[in-house]
């Protein structure tokens, strides 16, 4: 990641493209302030974000179960089915 100051922003909007080869990490006063990204890359950021956001959703509402655990609910409801000749599972 590069390192700029806002102030050279302002000097030269040609860093901007900068932007497109590697992320950009915005001091001012000498501490981080922005970080300036590519579009694609901030696409891909959100959707890392809300697909971590939907999974631990997910996971504290209904919890997480194992493989071995799943197996055992899927036996269990094939083994309660009225009519287990009809497979709706498919």
């Amino acid at each position: 990641m590069q390192l700029i100051t806002a102030s050279d922003i302002k000097k030269n909007s040609m860093i901007l493209q900068n932007a497109l080869k590697d992320d950009l990490l915005v001091t001012k006063r000498d501490k981080p302030f922005v970080v300036i990204v590519d579009y694609e890359r901030y696409l891909e950021l959100v959707a890392n974000r809300d697909r971590k956001q939907n999974q631990d959703w997910i996971e504290q509402s209904f919890g997480t179960i194992s493989e071995d655990e799943a197996q055992t609910l899927l036996d269990d409801i094939y083994s309660s089915r009225a009519n287990k000749e009809i497979d709706l599972w498919f």
